[in-house]
């Protein structure tokens, strides 16, 4: 089985990534769908907290707020989505050690690393302001979720480093 190239695992991870990338684009636009139609109808909320049994006293204003944050952390999966896509096109066409590969995995860390500070940021105003309670963030998810981000920029610079190499090796042949 082949790794890089055309019909290899690399061209099989990025059909999966289009499934992904385009699924949360559908979901993204849902979430947006949902929050309008608890702006425009308001007693929409209401009759959501009530048949689904939910033990929140929220408004509709503050659900859509909710649903609005949640469609932006899904705006960040996408384009990370989206950068990891380019990143695996390249692979699928034979093309490890392209330059653009190194700037594609630094923003992948940058965007999971905000991601999970965003994360942080939405649980303290669920919490504080409307009174919600989540698990704590802190212990295994969160030391694997900074060292997830670690290894991308590490590979950042092993792809810059080979980059490195190639252009050096195709200016001496």
């Amino acid at each position: 089985m082949r790794f890089l190239g055309p019909r290899s695992i690399s061209s099989l991870l990025k059909t999966a990534l289009d499934v992904v990338y385009y699924g949360l684009y559908s979901l993204i636009a849902v979430v947006v769908a949902l929050s309008v139609c608890l702006l425009s109808v308001p007693n929409l909320a209401a009759e959501a907290v009530r048949r689904f049994n939910v033990d929140a006293s929220l408004s509709a204003g503050s659900m859509a707020f909710m649903l609005m944050a949640f469609g932006a952390s899904l705006a960040g999966y996408l384009l990370i989505t989206h950068w990891t896509r380019q990143i695996f096109r390249t692979l699928s066409e034979g093309d490890v050690f392209h330059p653009d590969n190194t700037i594609r995995l630094r923003w992948i860390g940058f965007g999971l690393g905000a991601l999970e500070v965003f994360g942080y940021l939405a649980r303290g105003v669920a919490s504080g302001v409307f009174h919600l309670h989540f698990e704590p963030i802190y212990g295994l998810r969160a030391v694997t979720t900074w060292f997830a981000v670690l290894v991308v920029f590490v590979l950042a610079e092993v792809f810059k480093e080979g980059a490195r190499l190639r252009q050096e090796v195709d200016r001496t042949i």
